[in-house]
């Protein structure tokens, strides 16, 4: 009897507890405690209180019934049991699938983001950058990959940057239509019926053709696919005798007249400038992914350097190096033309222009989609190494092999393929060359008759 008695007190005496703070923790303190009589004993219904616009009780009837009329401090003062007051609710922001607490910062994706007060209501409220991978574009393009006939991914390198740092560090190639214009192509003469339709110069040269390196957030696309078509076109025009692989950051750091580094930089100044001075290798000067002064005196008329000092002291053999120049550059019209200087001389260099969906390519056969209708785009270099065909719903679809210059990470394997014969993203407008100077090297046959190019190959286009 006595056990049920103090489970019916205790049961009492919580229900009592909540009911006193039936007002909430805004409207507590001192009540009851300021009646001059102070508390009562048995039901007095007026043994009461002003509170907010109505009445609240002291008296002992507020263990019983009508407990949600007792003022907030009759537990204490009157019962002396301590009630605690609740926390306040805590506020919460809901974003992502995932709840923040108010006051809370974090980063999704590009914007950073806060959860707050606005127009009345607990909400994250974010900076409106434009973000490098859109994740409307994405989720389009990875449900309705059949539509578009390539495949997106969501590459980490890319996710939480803005878009103006895609174009301009991603990017690099300073490109004016109205001078490209002004270069005229070179006229080759070939039959176009007897061009193959698929060809690879990687299957066909192996090692010979440069590696997809990762420009890494330096806007250099404009040096690295220069000095890589040099690279290739030494290593097929002297008919696997040099295989040397050249320095990017050679050219990135010493052609720094009216280029702007990783900024960007003009493609016909960049091959005019190895024309002149030459290239070092690769192991002489290797990339660094940004710009530095130019360890390398330049010097006309010399065949050979000396390796910057910071690379001798680590490898006391690279000492001297030969320089690699190149004849004029020039510029090489329609589809099979490009076609037949692939096939004859080596990888070209390409323009592109690029829009937002092209930073999350992964695989596919690319054409620009309208997803990012509006968006700013840019210019990109890019080098291509063939092409190819195969059937898609039915029908024969057309595309270049070319290398991208942001890592074997990205696409297929550091390269992508895009549609063939239509101009897709510009990449057919602006498309050049140069064929490596290997006079100075100890090589005693040119191959493929490039010693008539020596003789009467095209007057310099640069611009």
């Amino acid at each position: 009897m006595t056990t049920t008695l103090a489970v019916v007190a205790v049961m009492v005496v919580a229900l009592s507890c909540v009911a006193a703070l039936e007002y909430g923790p805004d409207v507590a303190g001192r009540y009851c405690s300021t009646r001059p009589r102070g508390c009562c004993k048995g039901r007095q219904d007026d043994c009461t209180v002003p509170i907010l616009d109505t009445l609240c009780y002291c008296d002992d009837f507020c263990n019983h019934t009508r407990s949600e009329d007792c003022c907030p401090d009759f537990m204490s003062f009157c019962k002396h049991i301590d009630v605690p007051l609740p926390p306040a609710p805590v506020k919460h922001c809901y974003a992502n699938g995932q709840s923040y607490k108010y006051g809370e910062t974090v980063n999704i994706n590009c914007n950073e983001c806060r959860c707050q007060e606005s127009n009345g209501k607990t909400q994250m409220m974010c900076s409106s950058n434009e973000c490098l991978v859109d994740t409307y574009i994405l989720d389009t393009l990875r449900h309705q990959a059949h539509r578009f006939g390539w495949s997106a991914g969501n590459y980490s390198e890319f996710w939480g940057r803005r878009y103006d740092e895609g174009l301009q560090l991603r990017l690099g190639t300073l490109h004016s239509k109205r001078k490209i214009l002004q270069m005229k192509p070179l006229k080759a003469a070939f039959q176009r019926g007897k061009l193959q339709r698929s060809y690879d110069a990687r299957n066909v040269w192996g090692k010979y053709i440069s590696q997809p390196i990762d420009q890494g957030w330096c806007g250099a696309s404009w040096a690295i696919t220069t000095v890589q078509v040099t690279t290739d076109r030494f290593g097929i025009m002297s008919k696997r005798a040099i295989s040397d692989v050249l320095s990017p950051q050679h050219l990135l750091s010493c052609n720094n007249l009216n280029q702007q580094g990783c900024q960007g930089g003009h493609l016909t100044r960049a091959w005019n400038w190895i024309r002149k001075f030459g290239l070092i290798t690769e192991e002489c000067y290797p990339w660094e992914g940004r710009i530095s002064t130019c360890a390398v005196p330049k010097k006309k008329k010399e065949t050979m350097a000396q390796c910057p000092n910071r690379v001798r002291s680590n490898n006391d053999r690279l000492t001297k190096t030969r320089l690699h120049r190149v004849g004029p550059v020039y510029r090489v019209a329609t589809e099979e033309g490009i076609m037949h200087e692939i096939l004859t001389s080596g990888p070209v260099q390409a323009v592109m222009k690029v829009t937002r969906d092209f930073f999350v390519y992964k695989s596919g056969i690319y054409k620009c989609s309208n997803l990012a209708s509006g968006s700013r785009t840019g210019y990109h270099s890019v080098r291509i190494v063939g092409w190819g065909e195969e059937y898609q719903g039915g029908r024969i679809v057309k595309y270049w092999i070319v290398s991208n210059s942001w890592g074997s990470w990205w696409g297929e394997n550091g390269y992508f393929r895009i549609l063939k014969g239509v101009d897709e993203c510009e990449i057919e407008d602006f498309v050049i060359a140069a064929w490596a100077d290997i006079d100075d090297f100890d090589v005693t046959e040119n191959p493929l008759g490039y010693d008539v190019f020596l003789l009467n190959g095209p007057k310099s286009n640069s611009i």
